[in-house]
């Protein structure tokens, strides 16, 4: 299918290629397309010899420039240097034809023939012209003379500020580590001609090579038109430099998925925002991760005792919909804290640690659980076992220890206390 592409295009490309005589895309001889079909296929299969004499023929023929040109084309593939510099020298005695040129050049290079290299281009070509700026810059990169090209490619993009030369120079600007020149040419052509792809790409490569966050976030911005995932990493950037109006305004203003803004929220601490985004995500795509993540931020957001009972109910749904270590241990450690239910909260916990018995955060929800229920002695064989250095968990060994201390005091006095005689 690739080669069938190319041919058509080959053939629009030669019969659309002439000169005055004969007229644009008029066939000369007959099955003329035939021959072109022909010699693209010998190029296909690398038989450049029998593909130059088919251009041969039709060049005799038809006196197109496209064909010698594609014979100079197919001698350089073979590497036949010196008849590529011979057959465009002879034509330059008339009148030179760039493409062929070019060939001319490329096999002085070839050759490591720089300073004749050199020599040709400004004997034959106006030193104001286009072609000799561009041939002249990658003759100098090839001698490694870099500060000399960027003279030419500078004087290059003057003429025409294509965003290939740009890109070129930028190449060399960084090879000389002259980052805020790059810098400002890249800038100025961003202002002026709007956020081409590579341009804004190469801006946001340095930006990230020099740890400039503050821009590559913008330019980042820019390239999402391109593709979504560049607003996802400028989100990203915003968010870890904690400029979340920023990041609320970029999700706003190129409607992303409300998940972000669900992220956003919890980032800024605003639990009770992103609880209720959280539950609109789930209302709309009846994804029970949205559920949970409604339970888990308005949990945060320090709820009132209906609110809890609410987030119980829900977690009970979905516990019975994916049981989970986690949701069972969050469901009993809700109704052991709250004192909603301490004795069927420990069953869920006890629930969750079958599925994960090493998890100490699950072995302190336990002991808790057996606190309420008034067993200390067996709340405290658990948690002397947790050490996660937490706050809530410090306070329930403190809780603990206390009631267990109490305990054995209670004991030590009842056994030390005389006991009645029978009469």
């Amino acid at each position: 299918m690739n080669k069938i592409f190319i041919l058509l295009f080959g053939i629009i490309f030669f019969t659309a290629c002439s000169v005055k005589k004969p007229q644009i895309g008029k066939k000369v001889i007959p099955d003329e397309d035939k021959y072109i079909i022909r010699a693209l296929l010998m190029e296909d299969e690398r038989d450049y010899d029998s593909a130059i004499n088919i251009y041969k023929f039709l060049y005799e023929k038809t006196k197109k420039p496209i064909y010698m040109e594609k014979i100079a084309e197919n001698l350089y593939r073979e590497g036949k240097y010196d008849e590529v510099i011979k057959l465009s020298r002879n034509l330059c005695e008339e009148k030179c034809n760039k493409k062929i040129l070019k060939y001319e050049i490329f096999s002085l290079l070839n050759q490591k023939k720089y300073e004749e290299a050199k020599k040709v281009l400004l004997s034959k070509l106006n030193q104001k012209d286009e072609f000799f700026y561009s041939m002249m810059s990658y003759i100098l990169i090839k001698e490694g003379k870099y500060d000399e090209a960027l003279y030419y490619l500078k004087s290059l993009y003057a003429l025409n500020p294509n965003k290939n030369t740009l890109l070129d120079m930028v190449d060399i600007m960084i090879n000389l580590k002259k980052y805020n020149e790059a810098l400002a040419y890249l800038r100025t052509h961003l202002n002026l001609y709007g956020c081409e792809y590579d341009v804004c790409l190469r801006l946001a490569n340095i930006y990230k090579s020099l740890y400039d966050y503050e821009n590559l976030a913008n330019i980042y911005e820019k390239l999402g038109k391109y593709d979504n995932r560049y607003y996802i990493l400028a989100l990203n950037i915003y968010i870890q430099n904690n400029d979340f109006k920023k990041a609320e305004n970029l999700i706003k203003k190129y409607g992303l998925d409300k998940e972000y803004l669900m992220i956003l929220y919890s980032k800024m601490k605003r639990y009770r925002k992103a609880a209720y985004t959280a539950l609109e995500l789930y209302e709309k795509t009846s994804n029970p991760k949205y559920l949970l993540k409604y339970c888990e931020f308005l949990y945060n957001d320090r709820p009132d005792s209906d609110e809890i009972k609410d987030i119980v109910r829900k977690l009970k749904f979905l516990s019975e919909l994916y049981p989970s270590a986690y949701i069972y241990n969050f469901l009993g450690y809700l109704e052991i804290k709250f004192d909603i239910n301490p004795k069927e909260g420990l069953s869920y916990v006890q629930k969750a640690l079958v599925l994960d018995p090493e998890n100490e955060e699950y072995m302190d929800s336990l002991a808790w659980g057996l606190y309420k229920l008034k067993k200390c002695k067996d709340a405290w064989e658990i948690i002397k076992n947790v050490h996660i250095n937490d706050k809530e968990i410090n306070y329930h060994k403190k809780m603990i220890k206390r009631c267990l201390d109490d305990f054995e005091k209670n004991n030590r006095s009842n056994k030390k206390r005389p006991s009645k005689k029978k009469k």
